[in-house]
């Protein structure tokens, strides 16, 4: 697909979402009208997600090619301290959009969702010293496919099986698993709680994470209330708690040490395929968006750059499916 049409049908679809969701919650009553509609700042902010075949890969280097190339399809492009506070102001608006995808793309006859965690990188270790670093707050967590030490936050998901991202928090890298799930579940009914069960020992009770953001991301339950996820999820109380609290239940596979549990080689790959969907999910995201390169200066940054990665992946997969392609055809786009 040629630049050209890929930025005319972006801003046709986003404007008509605009036009019939969102313009009378956003109405202005008082001051001049802004140089770029919000239609035209969310088209631009999306494209710049994009680092797969664009001339462009970074946020800045967007605004930089609008500037310079781009007069034709934005003849008023704003500077980029000032684009960059439009696009901050609006990542609500982002976020129900990519939830509205979501609604529009998932199957029913998809009947669970997929978890997981992914670490979301603040710097190097090498930078921080004594726990802190000069420009990110952030701890230290383990993860990813390596399952190595890094500094940061870290980002729960959940998506269908067939790929669409229906929800996503972000919170502390060091914090359990189980509790961003808690979180997550919790969020999608309308009311954050971090309650854990009680486990076997008090000093084995897990601290509530310093933050959880934004509630608004968490999307709504899914259908079936089932939830596949890894090892990292496991534990017989946690997955009790959720059933019996919320009618959730969290499919994992068992761990190696438990007593009576087995679970024959073929039933362990069946399982391991079906939560494939939730990897690559993560490998696009981070091959074709840069989800763990954020390069965040705030929160309020941190969170509508996660929240552009998400809605731009869902309305990639919207774009693909329109065109005949596969659905994660995203990196072979242009």
């Amino acid at each position: 697909m040629d630049l050209d049409t890929f930025m005319t049908t972006l801003y046709v679809w986003i404007d008509d979402w605009y036009t019939e969701e969102m313009a009378e919650e956003i109405s202005r009553t008082k001051g001049p009208a802004p140089k770029m509609s919000d239609s035209e700042v969310l088209t631009v902010a999306m494209a710049g997600q994009w680092r797969c075949g664009t001339p462009w890969s970074s946020e800045r280097g967007v605004v930089r090619y609008m500037q310079r190339e781009g007069k034709h399809w934005f003849p008023t492009m704003l500077e980029r301290s000032r684009f960059n506070e439009r696009v901050r102001c609006l990542w609500a608006v982002v976020v129900k959009l990519q939830q509205a995808l979501a609604r529009k793309l998932r199957s029913s006859r998809k009947v669970e969702e997929v978890v997981d965690c992914l670490p979301l990188p603040s710097c190097s270790t090498a930078q921080v010293r004594e726990g802190r670093h000069w420009l990110w707050w952030g701890t230290y967590g383990h993860g990813g496919n390596h399952g190595g030490r890094y500094w940061g936050d870290q980002l729960i998901m959940s998506v269908t099986s067939d790929h669409v991202i229906t929800g996503w928090l972000i919170g502390p890298a060091h914090v359990d698993d189980r509790v961003m799930l808690q979180a997550l579940i919790s969020a999608r009914t309308g009311s954050l709680d971090l309650t854990t069960p009680k486990p076997w020992r008090p000093w084995r009770r897990l601290t509530p994470p310093s933050f959880i953001l934004p509630l608004l991301a968490a999307g709504s339950p899914s259908p079936t209330q089932a939830y596949l996820a890894d090892k990292g999820f496991n534990g017989y109380r946690w997955q009790q708690h959720w059933y019996q609290h919320y009618g959730v239940s969290v499919l994992t596979e068992p761990s190696r040490n438990a007593k009576g549990v087995v679970m024959p080689y073929s039933w362990r790959r069946w399982f391991r395929g079906l939560r494939q969907a939730v990897e690559t999910t993560f490998s696009v995201l981070t091959t074709v968006f840069s989800i763990k390169n954020l390069n965040p200066h705030s929160r309020w940054g941190q969170i509508t750059r996660v929240a552009l990665a998400t809605a731009t992946y869902n309305w990639g997969i919207w774009l693909n499916r329109r065109m005949g392609r596969p659905d994660l055809s995203h990196a072979s786009l242009f």
